[in-house]
């Protein structure tokens, strides 16, 4: 009967002590959410940080296996190659995607550099400036001649050279935003750098990691949960693996409808400016304005200037067109989603995590519809048994 008592006591104490513990930690937490969230995010983003190359890696690998798997499909079977047609292909999937991202910096190079060098109207602009500045200096002078003359003491160079002095204080502030930036595209560039090594042993190793995961996983799982853990991720793999065959089909539609509609208005380089349009389109909202950029150029430095109004008028255009009709059919039928729910996808991706909300947007609601859609076919089969 003590031994019931004790216990019973001492459940209560538990229960009490529990009880009170949750409650500071709740109190904590309510009073003090703002530091705990300040300090949560930095410490998710000091892991993203460290972590960033192997996550650039795996993006890298994920991307570049289907090439490199085509690859090594056609060396094995129509080759018929025997020596080391894996490490092969990895190889050749490398150099294929750097020549390509070769061409197309070259063609960028070629297309802008060429027409500025070509180009009469800059020497022209630069003169013109150089005569704006020498008129400057002499239209104050004069005029501060003519103040002194009136015995008013207005010195119009001090008073410019003040402003100068402001406009500077302004520039340096931009200049560390400048330096900043340059120092933020630096640490991209070497994550990136560091991220083609890592993606480089994922894909020579993939049988290997491959193993790891089966059998590290499938210690601590059923194998009727771990196979039911392996067809969601393949399920997922080919929601994303629909969504980037999406996103490229409307990209080479953008492009070619931007390159026909430039060499309509009569643009020099429609065709690879139209190309670097089809490209940025993947971007949401920066991806337009990058692929306005060529156009503005190489229409400013055309004989006749107003072509860069055209271009960029006609390119807005074609965005919007991919962003009403061609975007949401292309995308949502690659995906089986509906035009209206890819809308209402990146319009809420877009409201909650800007640029990256939106392009992540489209894959997440297929990801999403794939497991409401499995929750609706294991309730009806919960339903049918009962039926039953």
């Amino acid at each position: 009967m003590k031994d019931k008592l004790d216990k019973k006591y001492l459940e209560c104490v538990l229960y009490v002590v529990l009880g009170a513990t949750l409650i500071f930690i709740s109190y904590n937490v309510v009073f003090n959410f703002k530091v705990l969230f300040t300090t949560t995010i930095g410490i998710i983003n000091a892991i993203a940080s460290i972590i960033s190359p192997l996550i650039v890696g795996c993006i890298i690998a994920y991307l570049l296996y289907p090439l490199s798997k085509i690859i090594n499909t056609f060396l094995v079977k129509s080759l018929k190659l025997k020596y080391k047609p894996h490490l092969i292909s990895i190889l050749l999937t490398y150099l294929v995607v750097i020549f390509l991202v070769v061409i197309l910096i070259y063609s960028m190079y070629a297309m802008i550099g060429g027409q500025i060098s070509s180009n009469q109207t800059l020497s022209v602009m630069f003169a013109t400036i150089t005569d704006y500045i020498k008129r400057y200096n002499e239209f104050f002078d004069y005029i501060n001649r003519k103040i002194t003359q009136s015995g008013l003491s207005l010195d119009l160079k001090g008073y410019l050279s003040q402003a100068i002095t402001q406009v500077y204080s302004y520039l340096s502030v931009s200049i560390n935003s400048i330096i900043m930036l340059f120092a933020g595209i630096g640490n991209i560039l070497v994550n990136g750098f560091i991220g083609l090594f890592i993606s480089f042993y994922l894909l020579k190793d993939h049988d290997f990691f491959k193993k790891l995961y089966i059998n590290s996983v499938g210690l601590i799982m059923r194998e009727r949960r771990f196979n039911s853990l392996n067809k969601t991720i393949f399920e997922i793999n080919d929601i994303i693996s629909s969504f980037i065959r999406g996103q490229l089909l409307d990209g080479l539609i953008v492009g070619l409808i931007s390159s026909i509609g430039l060499s309509v208005i009569g643009l020099d380089f429609a065709f690879l400016i139209g190309l670097t349009a089809g490209i940025a389109n993947i971007i949401p909202y920066v991806g337009p304005l990058i692929g306005c950029i060529p156009a503005i150029i190489i229409g400013l430095l055309s004989p006749n200037p107003i072509m860069a109004v055209w271009a960029v008028l006609l390119l807005l255009a074609v965005q919007q067109l991919d962003s009403a009709v061609i975007s949401p059919k292309v995308v949502g039928d690659s995906m089986g989603l509906h035009p209206i729910f890819v809308i209402m996808a990146i319009t809420i991706g877009g409201s909650i995590a800007g640029i990256m909300g939106m392009l992540l947007s489209v894959p997440v609601a297929g990801i999403i519809k794939l497991f409401i859609m499995k929750i609706i076919t294991r309730h009806s089969e919960v339903g049918n048994m009962k039926g039953k």
